[in-house]
């Protein structure tokens, strides 16, 4: 776990489970000649990923920016995903029950799947924020989405929604801003503190190699609507000096974005405040 500090915030990065996927994915259309320079690839042709929730201390009480993969997976889903499955509040400063709200930037099983049980029961004793349009994608998914969204985990949800349309501010100084792209009601999380600005960037930025414009997922079911929403975003996140939260580096990551010598955004990494 790694803290980072505001003046009235404080941010800590969890880890809920590690996952492998394939690398051609990842990267969509970037051939694996470059892509296997940054991430290299397992015998299947997988990377190794995981998921990173962040849980923010606030004045009011406790946030949490997503779930993560979350437990209980049965033995096929694991060998296929190549899961690890983590706790992310085994060394938490609270427990689940204290947390007063949840922030999803969607609702795929690598972000989502820690918010249910296998068996179905809901683990939280807060309301969780998601677009609109993502929980009724998630309800009805076409043939590209579906194997994304785990139904199973999902309706435990149904009545623990606060629904959003579009930007809001969810929690004093936490908003949302849909974004699309990567589904049509992803959304990320930014947090403003008197100091700094934290963002959560859900998969608008799945892991620091994904920072060149370029290099959209495969997985992105709008691929042009994603590269124009990294344009915008892109911009904001230099001009504020955002700290930007990925979210799933093998490695807990947390970086300021910047232009390189050849005009390429990248991430400079940014180092806790504790842990």
């Amino acid at each position: 776990m790694r803290v980072f500090k505001g003046k009235r915030v404080v941010v800590y990065q969890l880890d809920s489970g590690k996952f492998a996927l394939d690398g051609g994915a990842m990267f969509g259309v970037v051939p694996k000649v470059l892509w296997s320079r940054l991430i290299k690839p397992d015998g299947k042709n997988r990377i190794p990923m995981a998921t990173h929730p962040l849980l923010v201390k606030t004045e009011r009480g406790w946030v949490l920016i997503e779930s993560g993969l979350g437990q209980g997976w049965d033995d096929k889903f694991r060998e296929m995903f190549d899961v690890v499955e983590e706790d992310p509040f085994e060394d938490a400063p609270i427990g689940r029950e204290e947390v007063s709200l949840i922030v999803q930037t969607h609702l795929h099983f690598d972000h989502a799947g820690e918010l249910s049980t296998a068996d179905g029961r809901f683990r939280y004793n807060a309301p969780v924020v998601v677009q609109a349009m993502e929980w009724a994608d998630a309800l009805y998914p076409h043939e590209r989405s579906r194997a994304s969204y785990v139904r199973g985990r999902l309706l435990p949800l149904n009545d623990h929604l606060r629904l959003v349309s579009g930007s809001a501010e969810v929690w004093p100084g936490i908003y949302v801003h849909r974004t699309g792209g990567h589904t049509r009601g992803h959304q990320i999380v930014v947090i403003r503190d008197e100091e700094r600005l934290f963002v959560f960037t859900g998969d608008l930025l799945p892991t620091r190699h994904h920072s060149p414009l370029p290099y959209v997922m495969g997985y992105d079911l709008y691929p042009e609507e994603m590269l124009f929403a990294r344009k915008y975003w892109y911009e904001f996140f230099m001009r504020e000096r955002a700290v930007l939260f990925t979210p799933h580096d093998r490695e807990a990551f947390a970086g300021e974005m910047y232009l390189d010598e050849r005009g390429k955004h990248r991430l400079r990494e940014v180092s806790p405040d504790g842990g």
